[in-house]
């Protein structure tokens, strides 16, 4: 059984990152799974809290957490009550959360038994995305996760209207699991803008000098499979999974069933094969 500490890991503007790691039974310079939620994602959503179950049976450290602007907070930590937050949400807060993530790792490792060497950045979507640009500006990652990532994260409004966003200072965002429309200001677009060259996931998949793991639904909707595959050939060291009959969360709903599918649990040992390479 994996040992779960709750920590809290001090973000930007004084609010707290909330994280769980989960440790192996035989927790000495152990790797790491650093795991990045996604767009409208969340720490606890559907398979993410039992990534440890296949993980630390293995030897392998997992910490998942949630941004602080992700419209969650910690009394409800599955429900959306914080969208004034969400609204607030930028790339650059939360690479900026990653690096702090990995920052508490790296002095923390010692402590926990964790192999500060051995820290693998992961995430999916969105956060697959963020976990290959955060990567690409740290020295300190040994290797790449991205699941169903996006390749530009402009791409996440190709439908939206940028003129009536800007105008009206907000864009609503229809979240089809909860029925809720989700606010987002016009300021993460500008964000997007102004740091479009540093902020280029394709040049940051390119510019990594350490192995990326890219796995991609073939029913993926969402985040269509053409983004892993631009990804795969901008990144000559990278390795690409596509998956049949999966789709953009693995064919793994919210909340998980007490049995996961065949696509979560393949998704999870190809990922662990990679971390344990």
């Amino acid at each position: 059984m994996a040992e779960k500490i709750a920590i809290t890991i001090p973000g930007t503007d004084h609010h707290d990152i909330h994280a769980h790691l989960f440790l192996p039974e035989k927790e000495i310079d152990v790797p790491v799974f650093v795991f990045c939620h996604g767009f409208k994602g969340f720490r606890d959503w559907g398979f993410f809290p039992r990534i440890a179950d296949y993980f630390c049976p293995e030897n392998v450290a997992v910490l998942t957490f949630n941004h602080t602007f992700n419209g969650l907070d910690e009394e409800q930590p599955t429900d959306f009550t914080r969208l004034d937050l969400f609204a607030q949400n930028t790339v650059t807060r939360e690479l900026a959360e990653i690096k702090a993530v990995i920052s508490w790792v790296e002095s923390q490792a010692e402590t926990f038994g964790i192999d500060a060497e051995r820290i693998v950045l992961g995430g999916h979507s969105r956060g697959g995305a963020n976990a290959i640009v955060a990567a690409s500006m740290a020295k300190n990652i040994s290797k790449v996760v991205a699941w169903a990532p996006v390749a530009h994260y402009a791409s996440m409004f190709a439908s939206a209207d940028l003129k009536k966003w800007e105008m009206e200072g907000r864009l609503m965002i229809p979240n089809a699991r909860t029925g809720q429309q989700m606010p987002l200001n016009y300021a993460y677009w500008q964000d997007l803008m102004k740091h479009e060259e540093k902020y280029n996931v394709m040049e940051a998949a390119g510019s990594l000098q350490i192995p990326l793991f890219l796995i991609h639904g073939l029913e993926d909707k969402s985040v269509p499979v053409v983004h892993s595959e631009k990804l795969y050939d901008e990144c000559w060291h990278a390795f690409l999974v596509k998956m049949e009959n999966a789709d953009h969360t693995f064919n793994t709903p919210h909340p998980a069933p007490a049995a996961l599918c065949d696509q979560t649990v393949e998704l999870l040992n190809n990922t662990l094969d990679f971390i344990l390479d």
